[in-house]
């Protein structure tokens, strides 16, 4: 095998601990008590600090922590034309047998968001540009090719959500149709 041309030799998810500054904004942006620009100043300070922390510490993945997402899972799914995003999901629109979901119930706590295919799936705009130009904003030009982006993968949902809940049958009549289109739109 050929030795790899990385600049790392392991790989992470993405998502680190937001701070509390990033907590507190996003509730309050949630409350509706702060606004779009004060919750992505608190986004994009903490995300400065993480990538100097990062570059500080030798770390050659350098992240956004995906401090600029309400959920490290949300930002594409819900942009694309054809996806509905529900708050607070039902129970019986969730797939109880899937680990995390049965831990969200079992700790009594709501299962918080998902994302539904309501109408064909098409890609319209950069769902994450403005996330990438912020990270880009926040390293040394010597170290973008350091950056790493991350984004749910295309089943995110579709395990998550019980069988048939994921689409509706007026847009799709079957997985592979489904698929197809959203591959699609992650080529895009």
């Amino acid at each position: 095998m050929a030795p790899s041309t990385l600049p790392f030799h392991a790989d992470h998810i993405g998502s680190l601990i937001r701070p509390t500054s990033v907590s507190e904004a996003q509730e309050s942006f949630s409350a509706g008590k702060t606004s779009a620009p004060d919750l992505k100043n608190a986004q994009t300070t903490a995300i400065k600090d993480i990538v100097s922390q990062q570059i500080k510490h030798n770390v050659r993945a350098l992240t956004n922590g995906e401090f600029d997402r309400k959920y490290y899972f949300s930002g594409f799914f819900e942009n694309l034309q054809g996806m509905r995003e529900i708050q607070n999901v039902p129970w019986d629109m969730a797939r109880l047998s899937a680990p995390p979901i049965a831990a969200l119930k079992k700790a009594g706590t709501n299962y918080p968001m998902a994302v539904v295919c309501e109408g064909k799936i098409k890609w319209t705009k950069s769902t994450y540009l403005e996330n990438w130009e912020t990270l880009k904003a926040s390293v040394p030009q010597d170290k973008i090719g350091e950056c790493k982006f991350t984004m749910p993968p295309p089943c995110y949902f579709h395990l998550r959500l019980a069988p048939g809940k994921c689409y509706s049958s007026d847009a799709y009549a079957n997985d592979a149709d489904f698929f197809a289109d959203l591959t699609a739109a992650y080529r895009q």
